[in-house]
Order: C-alpha cells, then sequence, then structure tokens
C-alpha cells in the first residue's frame, strides 16, 4: 500500500487501511458517507457551472443589447446628416 511513500492519502487508501484493521463494520457506512458527499459535490459543481453559464448569457445579451443600441444611435445621426444635407441642398 505505501509504495513509494506517497504524500496524499486518498479514500481507497483509507478503506483499505481499515479493512487491514479489521473495522469491516465501519467500511459501508464510509462507502455511503463518500457516495453521498461525492453527490453532493457533484450537484454544486453543476449548480455553479449553470451559472457561470447563464452569467455569461446575461453577459452576452447585455453586449448584444449595447452594440444594438449603438447602431441605433449611429443610424439615427447619419439620417439627422442626411436630413441636414438635403435642406442645405
Amino acid at each position: 500500500m505505501m509504495k513509494g511513500k506517497p504524500k496524499t492519502l486518498n479514500a481507497s487508501d483509507v478503506l483499505s487501511a481499515m479493512e487491514e484493521m479489521e473495522f469491516q463494520r465501519f467500511i459501508t457506512p464510509l462507502k455511503e458517507a463518500l457516495e453521498a458527499y461525492r453527490q453532493e459535490q457533484k450537484g454544486k459543481k453543476e449548480a455553479s457551472e449553470q451559472k457561470k453559464d447563464k452569467d455569461k448569457k446575461t453577459d452576452s445579451e447585455e453586449q448584444d443589447r449595447s452594440r444594438d443600441e449603438d447602431n441605433d444611435e449611429a443610424e439615427e445621426r447619419i439620417e439627422e446628416q442626411n436630413e441636414a444635407d438635403e435642406v442645405d441642398s
């Protein structure tokens, strides 16, 4: 188990040690708790990713609206200039 003396322990290391120490009665509850923890973390990660995607979409929509407003203002200025040119002619 301790080949090369790893510096990090993971869940399988702990479960193996529990088996070696003959604490079998704790293994099933530990596995269940570990699975519940992993599912909770997965849910949090997915919620975070959805929020990021929503934020990106909102930012993109705001940029589109701003660009559209800028284009509308530019078109109005061009129209006003054209009208002024027609009056001068």
